[in-house]
């Protein structure tokens, strides 16, 4: 929802590209908003104002509506904050899955030397490697996917009774179609029955009940 933010009169905005470039750097490393706001100088209120200024404005252009220029270091600053969370946020995940995969890297090193035998130039790499470790993985996924392996995740055999209760709710209605079918067969002999000069009929036999 887009709040009231645009265009508001007063004293200068004490937004410059100085502080700018000090909330997006420190949005980079992953820094709390309290701590990008004092990085700039200013409270984390007034950092909240300028990021939600910024993003009604950014989202009134996607929308179509026409620039106003007074908004534009608001959605520079938004749209630059927004991307380094993004990076930061997809490069720190890309660290998470290579230590559950055993492919993060802890130390690399080259040695260069000559192969005496044909006097040519080598390079050797060598690379040392973070053990894995299964726990980051089950991080990853407890984040990504909780309805499957959160804290609240439900086992296969929970999930197969709930399922079979489910079932086993759905069987009267499920039955219900045909005992009304064989009730109406009833009534509409038993009524015949009652004309005068109609033949006797027998009554077929009240169809089996579910609910037994």
């Amino acid at each position: 929802m887009r709040t009231n933010n645009r265009r508001r009169p007063g004293r200068p905005s004490l937004l410059t590209s100085e502080r700018v470039d000090a909330v997006v750097r420190a949005s980079a490393v992953g820094a709390a908003t309290s701590l990008a706001a004092e990085a700039a100088g200013v409270s984390r209120a007034t950092l909240a104002r300028w990021m939600a200024r910024g993003r009604d404005a950014a989202e009134a252009r996607e929308d179509g509506e026409a620039a106003d220029p007074h908004d534009d270091a608001y959605v520079d600053l938004f749209r630059r904050v927004e991307l380094a969370r993004a990076r930061m946020a997809t490069q720190a995940l890309s660290r998470v899955l290579q230590a559950g995969a055993g492919s993060l890297v802890l130390e690399e090193r080259v040695r260069t030397y000559t192969d005496p035998v044909t006097g040519l130039d080598v390079e050797e790499r060598q690379v040392r490697y973070l053990r894995p470790d299964w726990r980051a993985a089950a991080w990853w996924l407890a984040r990504v996917f909780p309805e499957h392996y959160g804290p609240n995740a439900k086992s296969f055999d929970q999930v197969l009774d709930e399922f079979t209760a489910q079932e086993l709710r759905r069987e009267p209605d499920r039955a219900a179609p045909a005992q009304l079918a064989s009730l109406a067969e009833r009534l509409e002999l038993a009524l015949a029955q009652t004309t005068p000069g109609a033949p006797a009929a027998e009554l077929p036999a009240p169809a089996p009940s579910s609910f037994a």
